[in-house]
């Protein structure tokens, strides 16, 4: 073929691609919400979108609270502010309530997380359930959780007011929870293979996060056969998953059906009872992709959490003193904090659940997908498309708040200073998605810092007014934030 001949074919080609994107995301009610025009293949990835959680405000004032974007080849529809969120995944849960692919998890796991249907109705069923049953909201779960803010409160005494990094010892904590609920064990902090535990873990949220990630996820035909990071990712995570299957067998092995010790015994006993069922998820694989899902969503974000309060409370040392009048004249010092502190705790209360709204440490949730055909919104959305309900627009919403940008526990304190609970917060997304550890999270949130708070002023090494948080947020967003602080005891 002539070069001309080619040029105009390549023209021809590459104008009706873009026909067609034009035609997927037509802007009227009826088709996808409006959005800035894709080019093919690529989308909207050369628009300067990604991350959407830094973006939304432009697209918004552009497109409005509800526009499509193109991550690649395909449309992704984001939901913007409380009002558009809450009709999404609590009026229309059903309608919303589908878990978009992403190719990473999938590739990891064949996608406990990443699934639908049977499979999740099933196992979320059942962790829900045990959970519970195992202590969730329980005493059982809070003398855990209080064991263990005990052993981060030597840890720290330790230091003797000297300066260290939370991170390692708040890390320890967070994932010896999760071993006990979920194994039964809680390790010392110099056993090896828990140490290699965190790491792999680390090491996976890490990468997920990273932009590498984004093209994996966006274009997995092409980034699965080319060098890069997620090979070593692979390799690490299939170690994790023998370290899992390692303890699957231990378990099996010891098992007392009249006593279950942990999540593991629990899914065994429930794998025994549906033996020969054709329609059972309870099987091996399926348990691998649980426990390690477990871990995945819930340590690091949580300690990420209360290392990012350990370091607003030094920020603002004002605070931090009203909180510790709070614990001494409500609490003391002769036993430890309680959940049940909670209620004769408001600024306190108040205090943590600020945290959670202006960190925002998970801004997008996983993405969710239409279930089938849905008008929302004066558009008709397709089955299976791809929902980013944006928390970040959630919690900086000025809709919603009253001063959106500012660390200010008042949002959560009525007139009289008595604690509010507020749905315009959603730090554990909403529907029936939210995140089934939420109870768990919060527990150990609230026992860990008060248990710290109680035995300990928090000093920065840096000046406090230097500190810009708006900048350390992003960097927690992103790949993470180190950190000095000192824990000077309290006088008695």
């Amino acid at each position: 073929m002539e070069p001309g001949a080619v040029l105009i074919t390549g023209c021809l080609l590459l104008l009706l691609f873009l026909l067609l994107f034009r035609a997927s995301a037509g802007q009227g009610p009826g088709r996808l919400p409006p959005g800035p025009t894709p080019l093919p293949v690529l989308g909207n990835l050369t628009h300067n979108v990604l991350p959407l959680y830094q973006s939304y405000r432009r697209l918004c004032q552009e497109y409005g609270p509800i526009f499509t974007v193109w991550l690649g080849p395909r449309p992704t529809v984001v939901l913007c502010g409380y009002e558009v969120v809450h009709d999404a995944l609590v009026e229309h849960s059903e309608e919303f309530s589908s878990r978009a692919p992403i190719p990473l998890l999938k590739q990891l796991d064949q996608g406990y997380v990443n699934t639908n249907g049977e499979r999740w109705r099933q196992l979320r069923r059942f962790t829900l359930t045990t959970l519970r049953n195992l202590g969730m909201g329980k005493r059982l779960l809070e003398q855990r959780v209080q064991e263990e803010a005990q052993h981060l409160t030597r840890a720290v005494a330790e230091k003797q007011g000297h300066a260290f990094d939370p991170v390692p010892d708040l890390t320890r904590a967070v994932a010896n929870i999760l071993c006990s609920m979920v194994m039964g064990t809680r390790f010392s902090s110099d056993n090896e293979t828990f140490q290699e535990l965190q790491r792999l873990i680390l090491s996976y949220m890490c990468y997920f996060r990273s932009l590498p990630a984004q093209l994996y996820n966006t274009f997995p035909g092409i980034m699965h056969f080319l060098p890069g990071q997620h090979r070593r990712i692979f390799r690490e995570q299939e170690r994790l998953k023998a370290f899992i299957q390692a303890q699957v067998a231990s378990h099996r092995h010891n098992l007392d059906p009249s006593a279950p010790r942990d999540i593991i015994d629990c899914f065994l006993l429930q794998q025994a009872k549906e033996r020969g069922k054709e329609q059972t998820e309870f099987k091996d694989e399926n348990l691998t992709a649980l426990v390690k899902s477990l871990f995945i969503a819930g340590m690091e974000t949580t300690s990420n959490t209360i290392q990012f309060a350990l370091l607003l409370l030094g920020k603002f040392p004002a605070t931090q003193a009203r909180v510790h009048g709070e614990l001494d004249r409500e609490v003391g010092r002769t036993r430890p904090p309680a959940l049940e502190d909670r209620l004769q705790l408001p600024y306190t209360n108040a205090v943590l659940h600020e945290i959670q709204r202006y960190l925002d440490m998970v801004p997008m949730s996983l993405p969710h997908a239409t279930t089938r055909p849905t008008p929302f919104r004066g558009y008709l959305i397709p089955q299976g498309t791809t929902i980013i309900p944006l928390l970040a627009s959630v919690h900086f919403d000025p809709a919603s708040w009253e001063t959106p940008e500012d660390f200010n526990p008042g949002h959560f304190l009525d007139e009289n200073g008595a604690f509010r609970n507020r749905d315009t917060a959603m730090p554990f997304s909403a529907g029936k998605r939210v995140c089934p550890g939420e109870g768990l999270a919060k527990a150990e949130i609230f026992l860990f810092i008060t248990t710290l708070l109680q035995s300990f002023t928090l000093e920065l090494l840096a000046d406090p007014g230097t500190i810009d948080l708006a900048l350390l947020r992003r960097a927690f967003r992103g790949q993470g934030l180190s950190y000095e602080l000192r824990a000077v005891p309290r006088p008695a």
